[in-house]
Order: structure tokens, then sequence, then C-alpha cells
């Protein structure tokens, strides 16, 4: 589990969208998705219903 995965979940929870989080994270949409992939697969459960 890396800190760049957790700072992106928080961000993501904290605006209720990846593409905001990367845009004040000042990183891609596709990268902040990357994390949250990752994130996933080690916890073993999908941590945002995406819609």
């Amino acid at each position: 589990m890396k800190i760049d995965h957790l700072l992106s979940f928080r961000k993501v929870a904290t605006t209720g969208s990846f593409t905001r989080a990367a845009q004040e994270m000042f990183i891609t949409q596709p990268t902040v998705t990357h994390h949250i992939q990752m994130l996933e697969h080690e916890l073993g459960y999908e941590l945002f219903v995406r819609s």
C-alpha cells in the first residue's frame, strides 16, 4: 500500500469525483483511477461505486 494511493482515496472520498480529485492533486484522472484500482486489488473489494 502506497501513500499516493491513500491520498488519492482520501481526495476522491472528500470530493466525490475522480476527476475533481485529480484536478485538486495536480495529476491526471487515469492516475487517480489506477491508484484506486491498486488499493481495491490489494484490499480485495471495491471502494467506490462507479456510475
